[in-house]
């Protein structure tokens, strides 16, 4: 007997979308990850048949060895920081749903672009609630980068639009390409940094600079393409800088790191910027990287141990600031975010996020080509 079809109540399922990890530290895995990563044309956007030679020729046979190493020494035997944070970041926000959501409006799910659950797995669930009458009648997808870039959302909403593709049943559904500006991850951004500042005070450090660490960008996306990535960056740096208790604006610089290819990036780089800020006699520094919410290699690594290690050989100190992995207070915010997108009035929506002014941009450095060509 067919059962009976009983209107579904409202409810919105809600994706935390990450990239994902390598399965295991090793060469075999990281070619699998690097070539599902780098295959993405949202993530290489150049010549493709001329980056296929370039791929399989001469990155795979040798980077996955490499880039091994440097998971290695983030490995805790069983998973990576971006995995695990992610999924006890989900957990800890479904928790606080169930306090400010008692009626189920809202119910929150994760999926990794290039590991376990994938996008698929999760549409799969949904289309099984489906048939016990308990589907979501609306999907919203949050790609967990707080800035829009084509090589992040862009590619995300591509794998979701590679999904629809497949599929015969199609839910109302919506993603958020930004939540750069919203209070729950300024806010917590600079909860993170004061409370850094005054815990190295209590060892008698004093930070000199605060180093704002954005992920790099080929600078041509930007000036040709119209990318909104590098106005974002800079709209986090501003709103977080502007709010700090125990540091001044002045004492702050925005850069950018985790460079690949040859190609013009956007500058000021990371690495070089410490460097020269060391040589100028600024020898405690703080870096944080807002370009992530969940540790991985970018952070705990690039900035947690290699840039560390590189500021002592240049006689300074550089204490990383974690991401917000999951603190208390920024799973609770960002569940409140999670409810007023999904639930909210437009001015609810309209309240959850910062304003920036144009005066605001007045100091925002232009980014300009060394070359002429696109």
């Amino acid at each position: 007997m067919i059962a009976p079809y009983i209107p579904p109540k409202r409810k919105t399922k809600v994706v935390f979308v990450q990239l994902g990890s390598p399965e295991a530290p090793t060469a075999k895995a990281l070619r699998k990850y690097l070539r599902n990563f780098l295959g993405d044309p949202r993530v290489i956007d150049i010549n493709p048949w001329v980056w296929k030679i370039i791929l399989n020729g001469f990155v795979l046979p040798f980077r996955p060895a490499k880039s091994a190493k440097l998971y290695e020494r983030i490995w805790d035997g069983k998973s990576f920081p971006l995995i695990t944070n992610t999924e006890n970041f989900t957990e800890k926000v479904r928790s606080e749903l169930k306090i400010i959501d008692p009626e189920g409006y809202v119910e929150v799910n994760h999926a990794f672009l290039l590991s376990p659950p994938y996008v698929n797995e999760v549409y799969d669930s949904w289309e099984e609630d489906l048939k016990n009458n308990v589907g979501a009648t609306k999907l919203m997808v949050i790609p967990m980068f707080p800035q829009y870039s084509e090589s992040t959302i862009a590619s995300g909403v591509d794998a979701l639009a590679k999904e629809l593709s497949k599929r015969v049943k199609i839910p109302t559904f919506e993603v958020i390409t930004n939540f750069h500006r919203t209070h729950a991850f300024i806010d917590n951004s600079v909860t993170q940094l004061d409370a850094k500042v005054e815990e190295l005070k209590e060892k008698g450090i004093e930070i000199d600079k605060l180093v704002i660490s954005f992920h790099g960008m080929q600078k041509r996306r930007v000036v040709f393409k119209g990318d909104d990535y590098y106005r974002h960056c800079y709209e986090t740096f501003r709103l977080i800088v502007d709010r700090l208790k125990h540091l001044k604006p002045e004492q702050a610089i925005m850069t950018f790191q985790s460079r690949f290819g040859s190609e013009e990036w956007i500058t000021p780089y990371t690495e070089a910027t410490v460097e020269k800020l060391i040589e100028e006699g600024n020898r405690e520094l703080m870096v944080y990287s807002p370009s992530f919410v969940a540790d991985c290699l970018e952070t705990t690594d690039e900035l947690g141990h290699e840039l560390a290690e590189d500021a002592k050989e240049w006689g300074g100190n550089v204490y990383p600031v974690e991401c917000l992995n999951v603190k208390d207070q920024w799973c609770k915010d960002f569940a409140k975010y999670v409810m007023t997108q999904a639930e909210g009035s437009a001015q609810d929506k309209e309240d959850i996020e910062y304003q920036l002014r144009p005066e605001d941009f007045e100091a925002m450095p232009e980014l300009a080509m060394k070359s002429a060509e696109a």
